[in-house]
């Protein structure tokens, strides 16, 4: 099972046990210009999932 981090604007990152609370928990978040924020990163792996609010492709992955 994966850990997962994930942070919004003006929160600390928070570690969630599954990808599904992960996303809740930057669900509706707002974003902006130029910003990282919300992302989630998968921690055993050190992968982004999502970064900025979208969803991140793995690499040599569908395009």
């Amino acid at each position: 099972m994966s850990t997962f981090e994930a942070a919004k604007l003006g929160a600390v990152p928070g570690r969630f046990t599954d990808l599904e609370a992960a996303v809740n928990y930057i669900a509706g978040s707002p974003t902006r210009d130029n910003e990282v924020r919300p992302w989630i990163r998968n921690v055993d792996t050190n992968a982004f999932v999502v970064i900025g609010g979208r969803v991140q492709l793995p690499k040599g992955g569908p395009r």
